[in-house]
């Protein structure tokens, strides 16, 4: 899903900071370092960053990454797994822990980069590219990334967001609906 690619493309700004003895410093609680994100937006990245850690060990590895690329049909070059890893493995560990996913996903992104991001996302869901999203559409990505969600419910969704009333969800709305649940900058005005 080119969104979850997305959600391993953003720069960090900063690596985090080691005592003098090269010990890492204690980290305060995760809901106290994140003040300009609610309680919601956590809830979503910490459920995203669940579906990513498929074997719950708290941390998502390489090969936890390619699979759920791979379920979606987006398939990962050696490369790019390296490439999103690295850019997301902020202690070095070979692995992506809730803060260093976090950390990714609410610094500030550059909005030319999270409108492309936007757009491979909704390319993933528009599986006809037809240039709308359609519920039946909408389902089978969440059905790929093993979500129980039914077709009616997936029409609910997209009631939601649906501004022209046509039923489907086209890439405007979409970059609506993306930017007020992924924490992205204000992206609803760059054409």
């Amino acid at each position: 899903m080119g969104k979850l690619r997305s959600l391993f493309k953003r720069r960090r700004k900063s690596k985090p900071s080691a005592t003098s003895s090269g010990a890492k410093s204690e980290s305060p609680p995760l809901e106290s370092m994140y003040v300009d994100t609610t309680a919601e937006q956590m809830d979503e990245l910490e459920r995203v960053f669940r579906k990513f850690d498929s074997n719950g060990d708290g941390k998502i590895s390489s090969s936890e990454l390619r699979v759920i690329f791979e379920s979606l049909g987006q398939p990962l070059a050696e490369e790019e797994l390296l490439r999103m890893m690295g850019e997301a493995d902020a202690d070095g560990d070979g692995f992506v822990s809730l803060k260093e996913f976090i950390d990714l996903n609410t610094k500030m992104v550059d909005p030319s980069t999270a409108l492309e991001d936007l757009r491979q996302a909704f390319s993933v869901f528009d599986r006809d590219h037809n240039g709308v999203i359609s519920a039946e559409e909408l389902a089978g990505v969440m059905h790929d990334l093993g979500e129980g969600v039914s077709l009616a419910q997936c029409r609910k969704m997209i009631d939601g967001v649906d501004q022209d009333g046509d039923g489907l969800v086209n890439f405007e709305e979409f970059k609506v609906m993306m930017s007020k649940s992924f924490l992205a900058p204000d992206i609803t005005r760059i054409d």
